[in-house]
């Protein structure tokens, strides 16, 4: 009977052992899958962080390039409105310049009509004064002429009077007119002579 117990309580203990063996036995196994498994999954977390930063960094770096590509075209519209915004003020600088150059040469020319005409009318009025001295000393020179012919003329006059009065005086002394004609011219000699001392 005792026997019987022993072997009972070997069989319980034995089969506890066994028991609590292949516990531990699956339960470390399953700590063991359990830690694989774990390991297994942070890999794949892992893998997938780093996929998606590499996600990340590519799409990053696609914008990146789009910005670049965008500033680039910006900078590159930029530069050719200002280099047509230059040379639309350079044509119009040039413009203006031809144009204030035009004007210039034209006020030129008209101030060289203006000189021109100027020296013209100061020629022409020059010529004329001198036409009118000219004509004004021709004038006088003919007046002059004309009263030195007068001169001479009543000079004549006078000596030839003279000369006749003295050969009526001659005859009137050498008694060879009439009376009566001696009267009358010695009258008209005294009368003249009136005259001469009255003028005188």
């Amino acid at each position: 009977m005792k026997l019987l117990f022993g072997s009972i309580f070997l069989f319980i203990l034995f089969t506890g052992c066994t028991h609590n063996d292949t516990q531990q036995r699956v339960s470390l196994m399953g700590e063991k899958s359990s830690a694989s498994s774990f390991k297994s999954t942070e890999q794949q977390q892992e893998r997938q962080n780093k996929l998606e930063l590499s996600k990340i960094e590519a799409s990053t770096k696609i914008e990146l390039e789009k910005i670049k590509s965008q500033n680039q075209l910006q900078i590159a519209k930029l530069n050719a409105t200002t280099q047509t915004q230059i040379a639309q003020t350079d044509s119009q600088t040039k413009i203006q310049t031809s144009q204030l150059d035009a004007k210039t040469k034209q006020e030129s020319m008209q101030y060289m009509v203006y000189i021109v005409i100027a020296v013209i009318i100061v020629i022409l009025v020059a010529l004329i004064l001198l036409y009118l001295n000219s004509k004004k000393n021709r004038e006088l020179q003919r007046k002059l002429q004309e009263e030195k012919l007068k001169h001479e003329r009543i000079l004549k006059e006078k000596e030839l009077e003279e000369q006749r009065l003295h050969k009526v005086l001659e005859l009137v002394a050498e008694g060879k007119l009439p009376q009566n004609i001696q009267e009358e011219v010695i009258l008209s000699i005294s009368k003249s002579n009136a005259k001469t001392i009255k003028h005188s």
